[in-house]
């Protein structure tokens, strides 16, 4: 059932919270990919993150933008960089090597995530301790210089890395036709957790329906949806 998947999942999370993971819950909708990730992260610093079509790196990672200012009463234009939910996290765990944080991305395959993740795709690598394989420079020096200026340590960071205590938990929808292909690099740097439909979870009520021969039956949603969903299946 959900309920057993999902104290499972918890468990596995809570056996070892020390060690970073990327992982992909995926199913058809309403298997409760998110309520899954909720559970495992309600507890913990999280930020969350909704991909679609018109995401960019900019927007998972941040990018220099203007902004007001006021200088002697006079407003002018300047520009700063303003951080994506994946830098925020990442200098949320920096800062707290002792606390687990979450990077959390709903709908992961609705924009072109390779694209999206751009030179983060490589820090996906982990080791045995949770932490990115490889170290990578920084191709944006504003934002090398934005996460040097919020770390308590700002001399220990030089390169760009995921730390043990930072995991990226993501949702995907298997059913939907209208979603984003993943190559196989990409997807090689996942773990993948299936969570099936569960009709005993189904919802309540009957409807009736007109046979045939005229005659009328109530039947149950949850017999009717398991009914032809194995059909399908066969």
């Amino acid at each position: 059932s959900n309920s057993s998947v999902e104290n499972k999942t918890i468990f596995e999370y809570k056996a070892n919270t020390s060690k970073g993971k990327n992982k992909i819950f995926y199913g058809a909708p309403g298997t409760g990919k998110s309520h899954s990730i909720d559970k495992i992260t309600k507890h913990s610093c999280r930020y969350t993150t909704v991909f679609h079509p018109d995401t960019q790196y900019s927007d998972f990672v941040g990018a220099l933008k203007p902004v007001m200012v006021d200088a002697n009463d006079d407003k002018k234009i300047s520009y700063e960089f303003r951080p994506g939910p994946f830098t925020k996290a990442l200098i949320k765990a920096l800062n707290n090597a002792d606390k687990h944080v979450y990077l959390v991305i709903e709908e992961l395959n609705r924009a072109p995530a390779a694209a999206v993740f751009g030179e983060i795709f490589q820090l996906l690598d982990r080791d045995m301790k949770g932490e990115s394989q490889y170290k990578i420079e920084a191709s944006d020096p504003d934002m090398l210089l934005h996460i040097k200026e919020n770390l308590k340590e700002p001399d220990k960071f030089n390169e760009l890395y995921l730390p043990s205590n930072l995991s990226i938990l993501a949702t995907m929808n298997s059913s939907d036709q209208s979603v984003m292909p993943m190559d196989t690099a990409f997807k090689r740097r996942w773990l993948f957790e299936y969570l099936p439909i569960d009709f005993k979870q189904a919802g309540y009520g009957d409807f009736k329906l007109t046979f045939a021969d005229g005659s009328k039956h109530e039947v149950p949603w949850k017999v009717f949806a398991e009914v032809v969903n194995n059909t399908l299946s066969s």
